[in-house]
């Protein structure tokens, strides 16, 4: 920022005046639409260069590659979900909406409200989809808000496919699930996406205990009642009958009171101090502790006290406590142990050879190397897939299809 501070264009933006600012803010905006516009014509025609495999002779029903999205991801930083989404959101796009995709690259409108074209159309055919777009861009362009727009294209969807309704309605139900999400203090976000019925149902009886559980000598608002609630309806029953290991690396002088650096759980992140403590002195906390050395970071010793495995095991997933892949951020509790040079390539089970990788990249490192796009024969030549070797234990070099390669490395805990 100090830099951009003291560059000429912020000497030449200090001489504008409250109106000029707006103008050129609006120029920007539209400047940057179009280049997201061009980004995802260049994402299509990526994806049009990884087509699906065939099998059997059969096109598999996907619009590219499965491990296309993981080839981008790796290339921008991203986690695999996020390039998978970004491409899928791409192909469709721009198959679906071209004119969607003109509008934003004219800066009618911005991606935010592409996204939610795309995103309400998806139960549609692509016939539908696009006559959607029209008629929305047609009449009054991107909305005076992004609510505004998407409240247009809900009514736009059902004045298309009036009949329709029931069958978007199955079909958005099959995507119902649970995420979670870290924030910030120690705190996550646990979600539920369900069908409108039940999303209601639900949060009135978190709501109704929580209204009957204050008294005058709560101390807790409303809002901190209802999560409690939420916590307890989940836990309560059975609590005491569902196994969970948690793991939680600890530097050894924070677990000893001599310091107050943060721990860390696999797949969420830093942690207080204070917290791990507490997780110490609590009986019935199902946690794993892996102390940490004050020196470097790095692991020395994974205890048994729940759920006891292998200690190799212990070791490779405290180690790498991700999966190995390229921005993959899967807690290696939930992955694979996979062996890098394969044991029927003579790979050993050590820990130079181990390494954990969720199921989706273990098969992407498994995945044999056939023709993209075109039944096998002796004329076609295959297509290089994902290479990775282990130049030492735990650090992993991935190659992709172009040749590209990807340093992952074991995590050295951070003692600052």
């Amino acid at each position: 920022m100090a830099g951009i501070l003291e560059s000429p264009f912020a000497q030449w933006v200090e001489n504008l005046d409250a109106s000029a600012c707006l103008h050129l803010d609006v120029q920007i905006e539209r400047e940057i639409a179009r280049w997201e516009a061009a980004r995802l014509v260049v994402r299509a025609r990526f994806a049009r260069l990884r087509p699906p495999e065939l099998d059997g002779g059969e096109q598999r029903y996907q619009a590219f590659d499965e491990f296309a999205g993981d080839e981008l991801a790796a290339e921008l930083r991203l986690s695999p979900a996020a390039g998978g989404r970004r491409l899928a959101f791409a192909v469709s796009a721009v198959r679906r909406m071209p004119a969607a995709v003109n509008a934003l690259g004219f800066g009618s409108i911005d991606l935010e409200r592409l996204s939610a074209l795309e995103r309400l159309t998806a139960n549609l055919t692509d016939e539908q989809a696009d006559e959607v777009a029209g008629g929305v861009l047609s009449n009054g362009g991107g909305r005076p808000s992004h609510s505004a727009f998407a409240a247009a294209v809900r009514r736009r969807v059902i004045k298309v496919d009036p009949e329709g309704a029931e069958r978007r309605r199955r079909k958005a139900a099959n995507a119902r699930r649970v995420t979670i999400r870290a924030e910030a203090d120690a705190m996550g976000r646990l979600s539920a996406l369900l069908p409108a019925d039940r999303m209601v149902a639900a949060f009135q009886k978190v709501d109704g205990l929580a209204k009957k559980a204050g008294t005058t000598q709560d101390e807790r608002d409303l809002d901190q009642r209802r999560a409690d609630v939420l916590y307890d309806l989940i836990m309560g029953d059975d609590r005491d009958r569902i196994n969970i290991e948690m793991q939680v690396i600890v530097p050894v002088e924070s677990l000893a009171g001599l310091s107050e650096k943060p721990g860390e759980i696999p797949g969420y992140g830093p942690i207080p101090a204070e917290i791990v403590r507490e997780m110490a002195a609590n009986p019935r906390c199902t946690w794993r502790r892996i102390l940490t050395d004050p020196a470097e970071g790095r692991v020395v010793e994974t205890a048994s006290r729940r759920f006891p495995s292998a200690a190799l095991a212990r070791y490779i997933r405290a180690r790498n406590p991700t999966c190995v892949f390229p921005g993959c951020d899967k807690p290696s509790a939930a992955c694979d142990l996979d062996h890098t040079r394969p044991r029927s390539h003579s790979g050993r089970t050590e820990e130079g050879n181990l390494g954990p990788a969720c199921r989706r990249h273990h098969r992407l490192k498994h995945a044999a190397d056939r023709p993209r796009g075109a039944a096998p024969s002796a004329t076609t030549s295959p297509v290089t897939r994902w290479k990775v070797c282990q130049v030492r234990p735990g650090h992993f070099i991935w190659t992709s299809p172009e040749e590209r390669t990807y340093h992952v490395g074991p995590v050295h805990h951070e003692q600052e």
